[in-house]
């Protein structure tokens, strides 16, 4: 078997993307002109490498009592959620948020236990908006500069006694994010596209990006703008100094 050869290093998106723009080495001796959607195209690959939002979790895993035959069940949590927004500025960045989860319905589980035989129902977990609640418990700060510039969002999930009855076990989420230099591509251009990016979280597969996936349940869901001159604007203030 053939070994890398010494001094390799594997390279980055930013600099797999430079290595082959149209203003790089390798295609400096094409002199045609080159074709204004190309340019376009390029400029967008290059924004979506520097300012796609990085999304991350906390969650959990434990076995819990049922009402299975078995009388146990094995159960999954997020526990909370991070949003880096690369290049984010409080007074000019933009963001629309939409997000999901599926707790427990408390009031609905006890209408099941009520009006149905035993072992024969399961914790009903419709989809809910989650993001009021996760936003108020949340807190803006900068991210940290040996990760980057820009804005942190992060916040965890909870309970609501006669709400909630247990964390979300699947979050998914969509980003429609732009900052001043991605808005001068029009008025429609955010990062991944006018439909922006959309993430699913879980504790067994962690954080997977949908890119053609349908996503009926997060289209339906309420979309929070988030920014200067907007009513929510105050949850991208960072609560911390540069």
């Amino acid at each position: 078997m053939s070994t890398p050869a010494a001094g390799t290093t594997k390279k980055t998106p930013l600099q797999n993307f430079l290595s082959a723009c149209c203003w790089s080495k390798a295609r400096a001796g094409n002199l045609a002109p080159i074709a204004a959607k190309a340019q376009q195209t390029e400029l967008n690959q290059l924004y979506g490498i520097l300012y796609t939002p990085r999304v991350s979790m906390q969650s959990s895993s434990a076995v819990s009592s049922s009402n299975s035959p078995s009388g146990l069940a094995s159960e999954s949590a997020i526990n909370a959620l991070t949003i880096d927004l690369p290049g984010a500025e409080p007074g000019s960045a933009y963001l629309e948020l939409s997000l999901i989860g599926d707790p427990v319905d408390t009031q609905r589980y006890h209408d099941l236990i009520k009006n149905s035989p035993p072992h024969n129902y399961k914790p009903p977990r419709p989809w809910r908006d989650m993001a009021p609640r996760w936003l108020y418990a949340g807190t803006c700060s900068w991210i940290p500069l040996n990760e980057g510039q820009g804005l942190r969002l992060s916040g965890p999930f909870s309970t609501e006694p006669g709400v909630l009855g247990t964390l979300p076990r699947t979050v998914s989420l969509r980003l429609r994010y732009r900052t001043p230099l991605t808005a001068m591509l029009g008025t429609k251009s955010y990062i991944g596209g006018e439909r922006g990016i959309a993430f699913t979280l879980t504790d067994n597969d962690g954080v997977v990006a949908l890119r053609d996936d349908p996503t009926p349940a997060l289209d339906n869901a309420p979309i929070y703008p988030l920014g200067e001159g907007r009513p929510n604007a105050y949850f991208l203030q960072p609560k911390d100094k540069t």
